[in-house]
This record gives C-alpha cells, sequence and structure tokens, in this order.
C-alpha cells in the first residue's frame, strides 16, 4: 500500500502565478538556483546551463515552458532524466497524495486551477527542446559543402608559435610546449636562498609549480606588474613564466624561421634567443625561445629541484598529459567559451577598421588581410547575441578546419586551458542546429564553459553567410 501511495505522490509547485503539480518519482532534489552560463541559439525556455555534481544541468523556466508571463523563481526543481533537467520554478510548497484522476507511475505535469487545465506530458514537452541520440546522429551525418565564394581555403602552416611580450620586445614559444595561459596567481610563495629569476612556487592543480621571470630569465630590467601566467612543458617539467602580455597565436612557414643575430643574446639572462620568425606583412619579427634552452643555467635547475614536489607525482602528470586536450578561452563580454588549439592558426589583434562587403548581413564583419590572402571575419558577439558592447582592443581569433578558413572576432582570447579527459562533460543535447556549436563542456569555478564544434562552427557560419548573401541579391 505505501508503495502505492509514494507512486502517486505528486509535488506541488508554484511558477509564473501558477501552482501545478509534479510527479514526486520525477523529482531528484530542489536547489537553490545556481550560476547559469548561457546557451546561444538555444530553444526558447533554455535559461542556461550549470555544473551539478559532474554533470552539465539544463535549466529551464517552466513559466516559459508553458508560456505564461512572469519572472522566474530562485529555485530549480531537478528532474530524474538522462541526463538531468533542471526546472525554475517560484518555490516548492507541499507533497501529497495525488487525487483519483491521476494514475499510478504518471508522469504528466498537471497545472492547479479550477478551469478544468488537461495534463501536460512534461516529458514530451522537454523532449521537444532536448536532441534524441538518433536526432544528434543524424546532425552530424549533414555535411554543408565548402566553396570558394564564402570562405578562404588555405594550406596547413609548418610552425606555430605562442607570442608574448617582455618589457616591449616580442618573443615566441613552440605552441606544442604549452600548456595553459592564465592570470598570474595571487598567492605566490617565496623560496629560501632564491635569485630573482625564481619568482616562488604557487598550487596548480593540486601540485607544486615553480614560477619564473621572463624577464629574469632574458636578462631584462623592471618588473611585470598584472602580467600573465604561460606554463610550459620542458623535457617533463612544467614551469610557470611569467610575461608582460601574451598577444597572439603564430603559425608560419618554416622558411620564415632564421638563425638570431648575436645582438639577440648579449642580456644577462640564462635563456637564449637562438631564431626570429619574420612577421607576414611587415609586422617585424619574432624572437623564439627554445623551452630547453630556458633551463640551461645550473643555478636555474637547482631552484626547479628546490621547487618541485616528488618524481613520482611528476611521471603521473606526464602520463595524463598524453590524454590531456588544449583549449583557447575566447571571451565575448562576460561571457566565455573555448575552442580546441589545435582548430586555432593564429589570434591577432583586430585592425582599426575591416573592408565592408556590399550587401553583407551585419554579422560579417568584413574582410582583412592575412599574410597576404584576403579573410572573411565573423562578428562572433552577433552570432551568439552577447549582451555589452565590443571591447575596443578585440581579437580575431583565425580558425581552418579541412581547409576552410575564417577568422571569428572577439572580445578577448588570452588564456589556453590544457583539459584532461575525465574532466570534458557532454554538453546538453538541444534541438536546433546552432545548439549543437557546443558538443563538450568543462567546469572552472564553479562555472560551466561551453566548448565550440569547430567543424561545426565554420559550417554554420558558411551555411548562413551562403542563405543570407543569396537573400541580398536582387530579384531576376
Amino acid at each position: 500500500m505505501s508503495g502505492d501511495h509514494g507512486a502517486r505522490r505528486r509535488l506541488t509547485v508554484r511558477a509564473a502565478g501558477a501552482r501545478m503539480s509534479l510527479p514526486a518519482q520525477a523529482v531528484a532534489e530542489v536547489i537553490k538556483r545556481p550560476r547559469l552560463t548561457r546557451v546561444p541559439h538555444a530553444p526558447p525556455g533554455l535559461l542556461g546551463v550549470a555544473h551539478l555534481r559532474g554533470t552539465v544541468l539544463p535549466v529551464v523556466s517552466l513559466g516559459q515552458m508553458l508560456g505564461l508571463d512572469g519572472a522566474d523563481g530562485d529555485r530549480v526543481v531537478v528532474l530524474r532524466r538522462d541526463p538531468p533537467v533542471g526546472l525554475v520554478v517560484d518555490g516548492v510548497e507541499a507533497l501529497a497524495f495525488a487525487d483519483d484522476e491521476a494514475e499510478d507511475g504518471d508522469t504528466r505535469l498537471r497545472l492547479s486551477r479550477a478551469d478544468g487545465t488537461p495534463w501536460l506530458d512534461l516529458d514530451e514537452a522537454l523532449d521537444a527542446k532536448f536532441a534524441t541520440d538518433q536526432s544528434r546522429r543524424r546532425a552530424g551525418s549533414v555535411v554543408v559543402e565548402a566553396t570558394q565564394a564564402t570562405l578562404a581555403h588555405v594550406g596547413e602552416p609548418d610552425l606555430a608559435f605562442l607570442g608574448f611580450t617582455v618589457a616591449g620586445q616580442a618573443y615566441g614559444l613552440p605552441l606544442d610546449a604549452i600548456v595553459e595561459v592564465a592570470a598570474v596567481p595571487k598567492a605566490i610563495a617565496e623560496l629560501p636562498r632564491t635569485e630573482a629569476v625564481l619568482l616562488g612556487v604557487c598550487d596548480y592543480r593540486g601540485q607544486v609549480l615553480p614560477v619564473l621571470s621572463a624577464r629574469g630569465l632574458l636578462g631584462l630590467a623592471g618588473d611585470t606588474i598584472n602580467g600573465r601566467l604561460v606554463v610550459v612543458r620542458i623535457s617533463g617539467e612544467r614551469i610557470g613564466l611569467v610575461v608582460d602580455e601574451v598577444n597572439a597565436i603564430v603559425r608560419a612557414s618554416a622558411d620564415r624561421l632564421g638563425k638570431a643575430p648575436s645582438l639577440f643574446n648579449r642580456g644577462g639572462g640564462e635563456a637564449r634567443i637562438d631564431a626570429v620568425l619574420r612577421l607576414a606583412d611587415g609586422r617585424g619579427v619574432l624572437a623564439i625561445l627554445t623551452p630547453d634552452r630556458l633551463l640551461a643555467d645550473e643555478r636555474v635547475t637547482q631552484w626547479l629541484a628546490l621547487a618541485s614536489g616528488s618524481k613520482e607525482a611528476e611521471m603521473v602528470e606526464i602520463r595524463q598529459a598524453a590524454i590531456r586536450e588544449r583549449f583557447v578561452i575566447l571571451r565575448l563580454g562576460d561571457e566565455c567559451y573555448g575552442l580546441p588549439i589545435a582548430a586555432v592558426d593564429e589570434i591577432v589583434r583586430a585592425p582599426d577598421q575591416f573592408t565592408r562587403l556590399p550587401k553583407a548581413p551585419a554579422y560579417v564583419r568584413g574582410v582583412m588581410n592575412l599574410r597576404g590572402k584576403t579573410l572573411p571575419v565573423i562578428d562572433q558577439r552577433l552570432r551568439f547575441s552577447a549582451p555589452g558592447e565590443p571591447a575596443a582592443n578585440g581579437r580575431v581569433i583565425v580558425v581552418t578546419v579541412d581547409g576552410l578558413q575564417a577568422g571569428f572576432a572577439v572580445d578577448g582570447a588570452s588564456e589556453i586551458v590544457e583539459i584532461g579527459a575525465d574532466e570534458l562533460l557532454p554538453a546538453p543535447e538541444l534541438s536546433g542546429d546552432h545548439a549543437r556549436l557546443f558538443d563538450r563542456a568543462v567546469e572552472r569555478g564553479g562555472e560551466v564553459i561551453l566548448l565550440v564544434d569547430p567543424k561545426t562552427l565554420l559550417a554554420r557560419a558558411e551555411a548562413d553567410l551562403l542563405r543570407d548573401l543569396t537573400r541580398a541579391l536582387p530579384a531576376s
């Protein structure tokens, strides 16, 4: 008897001024409304996603889903689904047995009104917003034909570097040696009997990370203020390098790399510059640092030995690095998204002016010159409907997938994160083609960062551009 009653218990909630009841067995828990990450081009009613104990929780406005007017509440009813879904409500009133109208195991939502409002099949309503495995497979099989008339097609450059500035001079490190780029940690513990090159150690994902001054290594005067931390992997070791500013990811052909003149190594620092990269379009040269030469001085290796943890822990980190993936974090206002670094050709400063294309849609910022080639640039703020005004010193992320290249204008892109396979979370499966731009997600600081599928991003940009340019043509 008690089992029957349990199957027929219903939870009464309020949303947008209406009272309604949910089947108790469909409710996993009720939580306070968490911090939400907005999903661009999401179906109506989806307020965003949140991190909930290792899963990405889509959070839906129950009032909007039912077409009711009113502000959304501060409570979330988490439903037992695979994956789970959260319903935003104003409050929870009571848990009671269902009346005689309800059947055992009934999973429908009922509005508690006296006007005879019918039952609503909650599962059916949610399935209309969230894609099934079958629909996702169908979407994955759709390939948009690339055309020369819309986005540029290029060959893959031979070399890739992370460019940064130290004391007003431009330097670069091989991109495959870069683990992450992040803000300089506030808590750096100084070590006794060390020189100014080693700033100290900090906590890095549960392990001790030695932090070195790029200025000190290069023998340059002055202190770095509000700089960036570049985590570099060198011969199995990880070190943090504090630089003044991270500028761009640069890819170039090998014929642009030459031997460094001796004047580049007149400073008193330990690091040596063996090569220089001639930048295209007369932008000067990038002094290339060899990672192994950063640790050429015996004093530096002694400091690292003092700062490092156990060798066993280091070997675990090296093994884990083999199954890690790196992402560039792009910023649009207060929102952040991740893009696989393997798809990123370069990150360059946005030019002062773009060459506009006649009759192009508003989200096409224009075209710019990139190493002698015309590159179309998409305004990603408009594509993602990001709130606020664009940054004055924005960046253009140049992406290539399957020979198809385009630039995406963003507010900033100065972080690189390395994410282990065990940290990656599946993104919610949403209905609508644009929602499938996000194939994975990761949690950082209690916030969900959606990871963009670059192939879908380019395919959708091209398909929409073709469609909108066709609409702009005069009728024959």
